[in-house]
């Protein structure tokens, strides 16, 4: 089956065209300006159409949340689960590892077999359960058994799909846990850790490659100390996660981050929970008692006034650089897309528009909303049928009354 996508703009291999992608088969397997091949094009006119977004971190959203408190039932975990890729399709994202609870892995692993009307499963991301640092104002409540039989089990639990486990290099015991996945072909993350500069990059030395959501809790910037962040930004060998939506880090930061590393080794993430997509107020956290407000400025806090994830897509942060910072959409775009996938080693098929890859897209606006999503050629969102998506029982259960 043959599909046509037509625009004005389509950054194909990396530079805006005026034309129309040819999708076969679910993949892309020609680029025509021909007007007589085009004539049964889908068009989209003047809008962008650039590569699907491939977010390698991401708990949840539109009320359907991966981490935190989440059901042991598989019943109600799978359908959360197919919920929230399709939530992701609206905000451009066509592939993903959830960042899910290690309760979880086993329901996104086989809900990952299946054929979704959302956004592509890729691999799995487990953040911790080994973390320490909990950044500003937060507060310490210490780290579950470091377990070697919990660690295997996450791994069978993945059935292969696990890539990615975040934790902190220097809780005790953790390095036959290290060890352990690396002999797995799992992909390790540097995270919410207390190291000093010289510790963070001893830690990076044992097989350590991924510096997750880099700046936010990990040790900052000193000119005595730079750091864990400091580290993660020297160190040739480590791809950083970052976080665009200019409330986790600045902007100014961010520009700061481009001159030191360049953008080939960023990979943009939008460390989002389940809040996303949720108007401002008050809602029940992931803990009796906890009470995390969604702010005006786009802020998800705790009650202790700790950022807890991101309520921004990070279709949003592409906007954020592009037009605040001035960055070509083709650097953005591979640092969303492209980059990802070579790092996980899936970019023969995805990160880019070009010949042979799948035809993974996202039609946006010029004020970066998700029009159309396009997975390996399927459209999985459009935003003039799929337009009430957030979870409804969300509202009910989690919403905390404003008290007259």
């Amino acid at each position: 089956m043959e599909t046509i996508l037509k625009s004005e703009r389509i950054l194909w291999n990396g530079q805006w065209q005026s034309g129309a992608m040819i999708i076969e088969d679910g993949r892309l397997s020609g680029f025509t300006t021909d007007p007589k091949r085009m004539a049964g094009a889908v068009d989209y006119g003047n809008q962008r159409i650039i590569p699907g977004i491939f977010d390698t971190h991401n708990h949840g959203t539109h009320g359907y949340g991966l981490s935190g408190q989440v059901s042991e039932d598989p019943a109600v975990q799978k359908p959360t689960i197919r919920h929230y890729l399709k939530g992701l399709a609206s905000q451009g994202v066509t592939s993903i590892f959830p960042t899910c609870a290690v309760g979880m892995i086993r329901s996104v692993s086989e809900v990952a077999d299946e054929e979704n009307e959302g956004a592509d499963i890729v691999g799995i991301h487990s953040e911790g359960p080994w973390l320490n640092r909990v950044g500003e104002k937060g507060i310490k409540t210490g780290w579950p058994e470091v377990s070697l039989d919990t660690a295997k089990q996450m791994v069978a639990d993945g059935q292969g799909k696990l890539k990615l486990v975040a934790l902190a290099p220097e809780i005790p015991g953790i390095d036959p846990i290290i060890e352990y996945f690396l002999s797995q072909g799992v992909t390790l993350a540097y995270a919410h850790s207390d190291c000093t500069y010289e510790e963070a990059m001893a830690a990076y030395a044992k097989g350590i490659t991924v510096a997750t959501h880099t700046g936010n809790v990990m040790t900052g910037l000193h000119h005595r100390d730079i750091g864990g962040l400091g580290a993660s930004l020297n160190n040739e060998n480590v791809e950083c996660e970052v976080i665009c939506d200019g409330l986790h880090i600045s902007l100014e930061m961010l520009k700061l981050y481009f001159k030191l590393k360049d953008p080939s080794r960023f990979m943009m993430i939008s460390d989002c929970s389940g809040m996303a997509g949720a108007p401002i107020g008050q809602y029940k956290g992931w803990h009796p008692g906890m009470i995390i407000s969604i702010t005006p400025e786009g802020f998800c806090l705790s009650d202790t006034g700790r950022l807890c994830g991101s309520s921004k897509p990070v279709l949003y942060g592409i906007g954020n650089l592009v037009e605040k910072l001035g960055m070509p959409m083709s650097t953005v775009s591979r640092m969303a897309s492209l980059n990802p996938a070579k790092k996980y080693g899936l970019a023969d098929r995805k990160g880019s528009l070009e010949i042979g890859k799948d035809a993974d897209c996202v039609v946006i606006t010029d004020d970066y909303q998700a029009v159309a999503t396009y997975v390996r050629g399927r459209k999985v969102y459009d935003c003039e049928q799929d337009t009430d998506l957030f979870n409804p029982e969300f509202y009910r259960e989690m919403k905390v009354e404003d008290q007259a």
